[in-house]
Order: C-alpha cells, then sequence, then structure tokens
C-alpha cells in the first residue's frame, strides 16, 4: 500500500500516531506528582523494524531520519528472512498491524537470549492474535535476532536511547500515574513507559496480566521531533497528553470486551460509525468498537485536565479538538464521567458505571443526526 505525505499527515494527527503541537490551542497545565521513568525497549524496536521491513505503512514514518537510515542500512540485506515474508502475509491476509504488533512485544519476555511468550493470568491477545500464529512468528523472532545479530545494533545505539529517555523524563516529569487507579478503582496496576524509535510518530497502550503479578499496562511512545543533530527531542506540550491518553486504554479497552458489553454495544456503535465512517477512517479507526473506546478515552483525557485544575478554556479547548476530529459527543459524555465522579458511593469502578456508559451511546445513536445537523449549523 502507498501512502502520500498527506496521508501520511493525516495519520500524524490520530490518537494512534504523534500528536504535533497545535498552536491555537492553549497549553494545558499539569500539576507535578510523580516522574516517570521511560526506557527503550528491545521487543518494541526489533517487532517495530520487522514490520517497517514487512511495509506497514504505521511502521515507516521516517522522522527520525538518522535512526531510520541506520535501520535501512544494517538490515535492509535481511528483507527476505522469512519473518519478513510471515509479517507480510500476516498484514495482508489478517490486518495485523498498529497496536497488534504492540501487544504482542509486551507479551513477550527475553531470557537467555532469546524471546517467549510470557505465562498470563488472562490473554490480552484474544482477538489480535491467533496462538498459531504468535507461536511462528515468536520461533521466527528468535531466527531473525540472531541472524541479523540485532543486539550488535540495539548496543550500537544506546547513546541516542539514553538522550531519548532523559529527555523524555524530562518532559513527562508532571505525569500523574496516582489518578488512573483512583478514578477507574483499578488499583492492582504497575506501569511501563517504553519510548519507541522505531515506532516514530506511533504511540500505543497496550497491557499485560503476567500470572502472580500485577497486570502491566504501557505507553508505547512515538518520537516524532528531533534536534539539528538527529536527536530525539521532547516536550511536555507535544507528548504529555499522548502519554496520559495512551494509559487511559488499559484501564478502557477491555471492559468493552466483558460482561457482554460488546454485544449491548454493537447496534450503536455500528450506527455512530455509519455517520461518522469519513471522520473515522481519517483517524485510522475502521471499527464500531475503536469508536467506543476512542470516545471514552478522549473523554477521560478531558476528565484528567479538569481533575488537575486545568482552566476552562484548556478543557473546552480539548473538547473541540475532539469534536472536530468526529467525536461529536465529547461534551455530553465527559457530562456523563461527571456525574460518575460525584456519585462514587454508587459506582465505585469504572466498569460498574459502564451501563450508563452503554444507555448513552445507545440514546446517542438515535440522536445522531440531529447531533450533526446541530454542530455543522455552529462551523
Amino acid at each position: 500500500m502507498k501512502l502520500t505525505i498527506t496521508f501520511l499527515l493525516v495519520l500524524i494527527n490520530t490518537f494512534s500516531f504523534a500528536k504535533p503541537p497545535v498552536f491555537s490551542r492553549p497549553v494545558p497545565v499539569f500539576n507535578k506528582t510523580q516522574a516517570v521513568t521511560s526506557t527503550v525497549d528491545r521487543r518494541v524496536e526489533l517487532l517495530s523494524i520487522v514490520f517497517r521491513l514487512a511495509g506497514n505503512p504505521e511502521y515507516n514514518m521516517n522522522f527520525a531520519k538518522q535512526y531510520v537510515k541506520d535501520i535501512n542500512a544494517y538490515f535492509g540485506k535481511y528483507k527476505d528472512q522469512p519473518i519478513i515474508s510471515f509479517a507480510k502475509k500476516l498484514s495482508e491476509e489478517k490486518g495485523m498491524g498498529f497496536s497488534r504488533v504492540m501487544f504482542l512485544a509486551a507479551n513477550l519476555e527475553f531470557k537467555g537470549d532469546q524471546f517467549s511468550l510470557i505465562k498470563v493470568s488472562k490473554s490480552s491477545l484474544a482477538g489480535k492474535w491467533e496462538m498459531e500464529d504468535a507461536l511462528k512468528f515468536v520461533k521466527l523472532l528468535n531466527d531473525f535476532y540472531k541472524t541479523s545479530s540485532f543486539e550488535v545494533f540495539y548496543k550500537n545505539h544506546q547513546s541516542i536511547y539514553n538522550v531519548a529517555t532523559t529527555r523524555f523524563n524530562q518532559a513527562s516529569a508532571s505525569f500523574d500515574p496516582n489518578w488512573y487507579p483512583a478514578y477507574y478503582g483499578d488499583h492492582s496496576v504497575d506501569y511501563k513507559t517504553v519510548v519507541g524509535l522505531a515506532n516514530v510518530g506511533a504511540n500505543y497502550g497496550p497491557s499485560v496480566f503476567p500470572a502472580g503479578q500485577k497486570k502491566i499496562v504501557y505507553a508505547i511512545m512515538g518520537s516524532w521531533t528531533f534536534d539539528e543533530t538527529s536527536q530525539p527531542l521532547f516536550s511536555a506540550n507535544d507528548y504529555l497528553p499522548t502519554l496520559i491518553h495512551e494509559f487511559n486504554h488499559s484501564f478502557v479497552n477491555h471492559i468493552l470486551e466483558e460482561d457482554g458489553n460488546g454485544k449491548l454495544l454493537e447496534a450503536s456503535g455500528g450506527i455512530l460509525l455509519d455517520s461518522q465512517r469519513i471522520e473515522m477512517k481519517r483517524e485510522a479507526y475502521e471499527d464500531w468498537q475503536s469508536l467506543i473506546n476512542e470516545s471514552l478515552v478522549r473523554a477521560c483525557v478531558v476528565r484528567y485536565l479538569i481533575d488537575h485544575k486545568n482552566e476552562d478554556k484548556v478543557v473546552q479547548a480539548e473538547i473541540l479538538e475532539q469534536q472536530k476530529k468526529g467525536f461529536l459527543w465529547t461534551k455530553e459524555l465527559v457530562m456523563l464521567l461527571g456525574e460518575y465522579e460525584s456519585s462514587r458511593d454508587r459506582y465505585p469502578t469504572f466498569k460498574s458505571f459502564y451501563p450508563r456508559i452503554i444507555t448513552f451511546f445507545d440514546q446517542t445513536a438515535g440522536n445522531i443526526k440531529e447531533i450533526k445537523a446541530a454542530y455543522h449549523a455552529k462551523q
């Protein structure tokens, strides 16, 4: 699939991709609470490189010009390796790409100079990877890791990785991880922030359930800004809102898959997707599940801004930005979540509030024509 520059720019402005600064919007304020320590992870770099070589557009952005040049120079001769062919097949026949690749990365461990799937108490790969495919991919990944001497490339780039994590840690120093368990009522979690240089402009929020351990929630952050020496450059205004967004996914997405919620939301989700299909396609969301989860995550980002005492103009600017992207019901959803916050004695967890959310989307789907007409009349 050939991507035009215009299409790439559209992708970069979605949640799954980098959010460049929008200077017309007020800058959010984030209270300093607890620093986030980021890492560069060989699992993320390796899988991103594999799917870059396989030709996936979302793994072929070129903001990190020198790093991409190094990847091409080092790994170009390995494009005919079996794992690259298999990755292409998975992409072409099963739509493998985007966050599904990073979910596999999060479910891997690296011990004894090889990768294997971790033991889990609950699978986060279900619906994303068929186990037969995952096992075959990991076997081929180990072969590729050794054949390409990936560790040599990885160690040779420690200096840029160190710059990336140091600068990202500075940019995210005001991030508040304590907000999430308090807000969602899900306290058994550990956080991992990964700077994915080979992801370039893409950002993902996978999670994993290691057996006998806390749930691990990831924010796998891309890198889309660089200084004049081709070193990654991070600013809080550019990256912190996306970091907040990505961690929300691990607390939101799984609820749609539980307790029959998906079946209950399928009709309204489908109606809203049909109504907003052009806008959602621009954001690279082409299924109703993504529309539902993205609606909630974006509304929860607004609640984070409110809870961290941002000025009303910042909150309203964020709501307007999401409406422009096609989530016309953001303001009303934010208000609904305000009811959740004020009724925690009745709704101790986000999951317990989900029936109200289902009703909200049913009502929104029933009124979507009027909602669209009212929105466009204001433009």
